[in-house]
């Protein structure tokens, strides 16, 4: 038996996922990160992205190292974009715009598809996997539509606003926080918080999200646009039921580059 909580295995990176998880839970569901909506029109359709491609000059002017480097054909990417929406305006002003709703307006064949087009957008895939195509079509209509882009590998507001319900909506109120290399782990309650301020206390880096009990999971990898929930197949029930999270159950066979096998 694999205690994945001892062995520090909480993301599965290789196989079958339900497998990883089979000792400790029976569902597992894959939550897609939402786009979304501010009530106003952006002009600068750079903003859209927290990740934005930088130009070779404007990649001498953030890191000096690359000044000692021959010139080469390379994508550097900034994750640092001041002008996207700060996690208060999110909170406060978003609205979520669904992975369905993005395919339809865009053209796109799936979530597989959108997933790849994510992926593409910020340098995450080999050049033999990417696909330029799906990107172009992405963003024509999220920049058309004002929409914002998820940011990868960070529970972001909007899925943490629909964590701390979850965990509600399962009577969960003491909360472990843990994070991408399992260094620092954090211990919240509920019960002591505002919706908001727990949501302020799960950092970029906080990767492993579960109650005290380890009765449901939530974890995230870090270049992923989709995060997992693990649990029981009652709970889930109860979770889908709430509609708080967009996604799909997992497989015997699914795996973590799920956009491969799944037709969705």
């Amino acid at each position: 038996m694999c205690n994945i909580f001892d062995e520090e295995k909480l993301y599965p990176y290789e196989g079958a996922i339900k497998e990883h998880f089979e000792d400790h839970y029976d569902s597992v569901f894959i939550a897609l990160l939402p786009f979304f909506q501010l009530d106003r029109k952006e002009t600068d359709k750079s903003n859209l992205k927290k990740a934005k491609l930088l130009s070779h000059e404007e990649a001498l002017k953030k890191i000096d190292f690359l000044k000692k480097l021959p010139e080469a054909n390379r994508e550097i990417y900034n994750y640092d974009n001041e002008r996207y929406p700060s996690d208060e305006d999110i909170f406060r002003e978003a609205k979520v715009i669904l992975w369905e709703n993005i395919v339809k307006g865009s053209g796109l064949a799936g979530y597989a598809e959108l997933n790849t087009a994510l992926r593409t957008s910020i340098g995450g895939l080999n050049r033999n996997f990417t696909r330029p195509d799906l990107m172009e079509k992405l963003n024509n209509y999220t920049d058309s539509e004002s929409i914002y882009h998820p940011t990868e590998g960070a529970f972001g507001m909007l899925s943490k606003m629909a964590i701390h319900k979850a965990f509600k909506l399962l009577e969960k109120n003491l909360i472990i926080l843990t994070d991408e290399f399992y260094e620092n782990t954090t211990t919240v309650d509920l019960d002591q918080l505002t919706e908001y301020e727990f949501c302020d206390e799960i950092g970029g880096k906080d990767y492993y999200l579960y109650s005290a009990d380890k009765e449901i999971l939530f974890t995230i990898e870090w270049d992923s646009f989709f995060f997992l929930i693990a649990t029981d197949h009652k709970r889930m029930d109860q979770l889908i039921a709430s509609d708080l999270f967009e996604g799909f159950l997992c497989n015997d066979k699914t795996e973590h580059y799920w956009e491969y096998t799944v037709e969705i």
